[in-house]
């Protein structure tokens, strides 16, 4: 697919204000809990995005590379390859100790626990992918890296500074491309509802992707840092609200519709202004200074 680089950046679903304004305390590194949500209402831009194919594109193409079979290396009926703490750090682990495996080599993986019976399947790569493949539930490429690693950093807060996508954590760099899409597919979702066009391909395809990122089988990054943990339970709410959105037919009560759609764009927002912190190099005194002690 390809992705229009003249995107009007400035034309965000949530300015950094607003997204930093949904977000509630209690975001600190040292803490697992979600952050307490804040009732200010966001308010979306009204423009619509450059290029709306984008989040439709993704979702369409996501629904055909999860049809694929599991890798024939991998246990018939079970989830990920076999795998030890050891073994995946001794092979995968940068030169920071995150734990880093390529698409192409299963990155879910059934981590066994060394005198112990636990089996740990988590996935180790940077996208979210579906868990009986392996595979991203959309289209992963470098365009789309050059298109959302600027948005969530310097476009939401340019007089931060920032640090590099090599050393972001798995998590961060999935947040960065499902977000991005999910970004899109919200913009693309009020203009169906400002037109009462809901047979649009692009508002079809973009109910298909949030229905997929809302299942089970879509796995997120395994989080490998406190702030992960956090991040992770942003990302589950938001992705709970998306597949709420999904199960009301808005042709029929455009009321709940509204409804779920606010609640989605709020818990979309939450995350986004989460992960700007996240990825900026002073991440610690942001957190303190937005989220409180």
């Amino acid at each position: 697919m390809s992705w229009n680089r003249s995107i009007k950046m400035f034309v965000a679903l949530f300015s950094l204000a607003a997204v930093l304004t949904a977000c509630g305390g209690g975001a600190k590194e040292a803490k697992t809990a979600e952050p307490t949500q804040d009732s200010t209402q966001v308010t979306a831009a009204t423009e619509k995005p450059a290029d709306q194919t984008a989040a439709s594109s993704d979702a369409g193409t996501s629904s055909d590379s999860n049809t694929s079979e599991p890798d024939s290396s991998v246990k018939e009926g079970q989830l990920g390859l076999d795998s030890t703490m050891d073994e995946l750090v001794e092979k995968y682990a940068d030169n920071v100790g995150y734990i880093r495996i390529p698409l192409d080599d299963h990155p879910v993986r059934r981590v066994s626990e060394k005198d112990s019976k636990n089996v740990n399947i988590a996935n180790y790569s940077d996208a979210v992918v579906d868990v009986n493949t392996g595979r991203p539930i959309h289209t992963d490429s470098q365009p789309l890296v050059d298109d959302a690693f600027p948005f969530f950093t310097t476009v939401q807060a340019p007089n931060e500074s920032y640090i590099t996508w090599e050393e972001a954590t798995n998590l961060e760099r999935a947040m960065v491309k499902t977000l991005f899409i999910a970004r899109e597919g919200l913009l693309i979702t009020e203009e169906a509802m400002n037109n009462k066009d809901y047979s649009n391909a692009s508002f079809v395809n973009t109910l298909r992707f949030f229905q997929q990122s809302s299942e089970f089988e879509s796995m997120a990054p395994v989080a490998q840092t406190t702030d992960d943990i956090t991040l992770t339970t942003l990302y589950d709410k938001a992705r709970t609200s998306w597949g709420k959105l999904t199960e009301i037919d808005p042709a029929q009560d455009e009321t709940a519709f509204a409804e779920a759609y606010k609640a989605a764009r709020t818990d979309a927002n939450n995350v986004m202004g989460f992960l700007n912190v996240l990825l900026s190099t002073n991440k610690e005194e942001r957190i303190k200074e937005i989220y409180g002690e």
